[in-house]
């Protein structure tokens, strides 16, 4: 009897571990929140890559700052050098050899930020290209996932509806005479549309309609 005292207790603490080990199985059986991760659920396509990677435009970042910095200085000794010309230190000629080296260094700076400034315009519109339809996918999937939540519980009789309809009596009826009709004035012709244009315009159109609908569900539950 002595002995059997202690070994409760230490079954009893078997028992809790055993039962307590079956919970993450249950949860690991759930399925992944959208916001887990972004690019699991939304597979970037390849016309969706970006051109220019991270670390490219990072570099371009600080080629752009160094060439603006270049350009500072550069406005700053031509300013200078009319100065140096108005108030007599130099004349005209030297004036103008001095500038021609100015000039050269000026051009290429002004070459490097052009450069430079379109890799970073590039990776920003081609970020927020994609940011834009990560957004989109993510409220279609919430849209798919409040679908599937209620659907189960909607009754769906249209298809019973549509048997009892009774068909409506076939009446024959004779040609009347033909007579010529005026003729009609032909509508004016609107200009024709891209077809791409009326495709995002139609997908935009059901997009809003979608997160309307989404918002008035979420209000009324």
């Amino acid at each position: 009897m002595q002995r059997k005292g202690p070994k409760a207790p230490f079954a009893l603490i078997t028992l809790i571990l055993l039962f307590g080990r079956k919970k993450p199985a249950q949860d690991t059986a759930t399925p992944p929140s959208l916001q887990d991760d972004p690019d699991k659920t939304f597979p970037i396509p390849d016309s969706l890559k970006k051109s220019v990677t991270g670390g490219d435009v990072s570099k371009a970042r600080d080629r752009l700052r160094l060439a603006s910095l270049e350009r500072d200085i550069i406005g700053d000794a031509l300013t200078k050098i009319y100065e140096a010309e108005a108030k007599g230190l130099i004349n005209e000629t030297e004036k103008n050899q001095i500038l021609q080296r100015y000039k050269t260094d000026l051009k290429r700076v002004d070459g490097e930020i052009d450069t430079h400034k379109k890799t970073v315009d590039l990776f920003e519109l081609e970020s927020a290209k994609e940011e834009l339809l990560k957004s989109f996918h993510e409220k279609m999937l919430e849209i798919d996932l409040k679908i599937s939540q209620i659907k189960p519980s909607v009754p769906i009789s249209s298809e019973d509806k549509i048997a009892e309809a009774p068909n409506p009596p076939k009446t024959e009826l004779q040609p009347a005479p033909t007579q010529p009709s005026p003729p009609k004035e032909k509508p004016p012709r609107e200009k024709p549309r891209n077809k791409a244009e009326e495709r995002l315009e139609t997908i935009r159109e059901e997009v809003l309609k979608a997160m309307e609908r989404l918002e008035q569900i979420e209000t009324e539950g």
